[in-house]
């Protein structure tokens, strides 16, 4: 039958691809019969007496299974006439039982066995591909004449933090119930979703924690959404006419959808793909930075601000509240316990793992309005990241934005202008203007310090009379006497810009103090005035 098997083998869809050479491999060297017998312990006994007298090998009735011939005897004598019986004392092989797997879940040779088998998929390491798919192949087969299986999914070895497979042997084995003790089952099961199928991966308590952070990363976005989205006044309104919500959408709020069904086609097509490292690492990304860094930030001004429109507030907690069930929908595989904690929360009678998938709303499938939005993130990080490293608070009011774009960036504003309410909301922006060329700006000295280390050993006696022209003159009148003739003179001597300590600020054409930013990304020149 090894035709057969390889020609079933062809049929069923090995992911990875490349792991079905082991078995292809394996069938064409096999130059021997299957021994099914085994001489341990603890196994299947294989239900056999032999009669004392003549030999003949007795066989029990179907309806005496399962039997144990060291226990258990024939119903009847030997057609000798014998009553005494050698009991087979071998038990079957492993692969003898757990190659018929696929039609023992199907309870099979019971009515109705056919109606689920073949079996789906067939989860399993490889380092069996030999013995349990090949026998699993084989002996469906002789039996049923079928594939035992659609799928067969590969998995790697796990290696302990030693580095070396895990094994008791070593002693570098982290059991499960460890991990769940210390951090809960979804940590481990993100764990264990973030590796790629047939590759042996490596444990490591850092990466359990990583997931244990992102969900709590989730959940604390889910407790400051539902303050905004629980409230009488958002469940009437969310539990109405959606079409009207979502006409008043946010540019904002179209670029986290954009965002949102780009997700879902990813993770639908890994999930197909048994990819499941995919599927976490791209729901990690859009929730962690996508939705809690970018979107929760962009949306708050919108939630607390009382000269926004009831329209636009509503459209933001019918966003907030969206977003979060279809991400839950989307994690729910990976992460089943947190998904159905938080899921319950919106009031739903049934559970998440009951629902169906999330649809894509073909209005708001944009990769123009993703890549837009990307844009004005991007921005609205540039100003973010000034403001901390500046020691501003993010929630500090900025007066005016200057945005410079120039021919090779012109297309951007129109991007920015389609997003300037979200930008000005979201940094907290009085004025916010794009213009086309350079800032006007020129360095003002705003302060001027004597250097004593190098007035005193020049000017020894007169030093008083210069550090008191320096005091108590205007520092842009020294500033322009240097710029004019790069000395001045006084007490005898002169005076130069090394024996000063200045301290200069930029100031734009208004006058007013600037910060210039340049950002090599977007190709553009911020402005800002405090």
């Amino acid at each position: 039958m090894i035709d057969e098997s390889k020609k079933a083998s062809n049929e069923m869809r090995w992911v990875p691809e490349h792991m079905e050479s082991r078995l292809l491999n394996w069938a064409d060297s096999m130059e021997w019969d299957w021994c099914i017998s085994r001489q341990r312990l603890f196994a299947t006994p294989i239900p056999v007496w032999y009669c004392k007298d003549c030999g003949k090998v007795i066989l029990p009735k179907e309806e005496q299974l399962p039997i144990d011939p060291t226990i258990d005897k024939p119903l009847e004598p030997c057609e000798c006439g014998c009553n005494e019986f050698i009991p087979e004392e071998d038990v079957l092989d492993t692969w003898m039982d757990s190659s018929i797997s696929p039609l023992s879940v199907a309870d099979w040779p019971n009515p109705g066995w056919e109606d689920i088998f073949p079996s789906s998929i067939r989860p399993q390491g490889h380092d069996i591909i030999r013995t349990w798919a090949f026998y699993t192949t084989l002996r469906c087969l002789a039996l049923t004449g079928q594939k035992p299986f659609d799928d067969i999914v590969i998995n790697g070895m796990v290696f302990g933090e030693d580095g070396y497979k895990m094994s008791k042997s070593r002693g570098n084995v982290t059991g499960p119930e460890e991990v769940v003790a210390e951090y809960g089952a979804d940590p481990l099961r993100l764990w264990a979703a973030n590796s790629v199928p047939g590759s042996d991966v490596a444990f490591d308590w850092k990466n359990i924690k990583h997931g244990y952070k992102f969900i709590r990363k989730f959940w604390n976005a889910f407790r400051f959404i539902s303050m905004h989205i629980f409230d009488e006044e958002s469940e009437e309104a969310l539990s109405g006419d959606i079409e009207a919500i979502k006409a008043n959408l946010n540019p904002m709020d179209t670029w986290i959808f954009a965002k949102l069904n780009k997700v879902n086609k990813i993770v639908d097509q890994a999930f197909y793909d048994y990819n499941y490292s995919i599927a976490v690492n791209t729901i990690e990304q859009f929730v962690w930075h996508d939705f809690c860094d970018e979107y929760i930030e962009a949306v708050k001004y919108r939630l607390y601000n009382d000269d926004i429109s009831e329209e636009s507030r509503i459209a933001a907690k019918y966003t907030l509240r969206t977003v979060i069930e279809d991400t839950l929908k989307l994690l729910a595989p990976i992460a089943p316990f947190f998904a159905e904690e938080v899921y319950q929360y919106f009031g739903h009678e049934g559970s998440i793992h009951n629902e169906l998938w999330p649809e894509i709303d073909a209005n708001l499938d944009s990769t123009e309005t993703e890549k837009d939005g990307d844009l004005a993130i991007e921005l609205i990080g540039e100003v973010r990241r000034f403001k901390s490293a500046s020691k501003i608070p993010l929630n500090a009011n900025v007066a005016n934005v200057n945005v410079y774009v120039n021919e090779k960036t012109q297309d951007l504003k129109d991007v920015f202008e389609y997003y300037s309410d979200d930008i000005k909301g979201t940094l907290k922006i009085e004025d916010f203007q794009i213009l086309t060329g350079k800032p006007e700006v020129h360095e003002k000295v705003i302060e001027i310090e004597p250097d004593m280390s190098k007035i005193g050993p020049t000017f020894k006696k007169n030093a008083g009379q210069v550090i008191g022209f320096i005091k108590s003159t205007d520092p842009e009148e020294i500033a322009k006497q240097l710029e004019e003739k790069g000395e001045i003179a006084i007490a005898d001597g002169v005076i130069t810009e090394d024996f000063l300590k200045m301290k200069k600020e930029i100031v734009g054409a208004s006058g007013k103090k600037v910060d210039i930013l340049q950002s090599e990304k977007l190709g553009i020149i911020v402005e800002v005035v405090r």
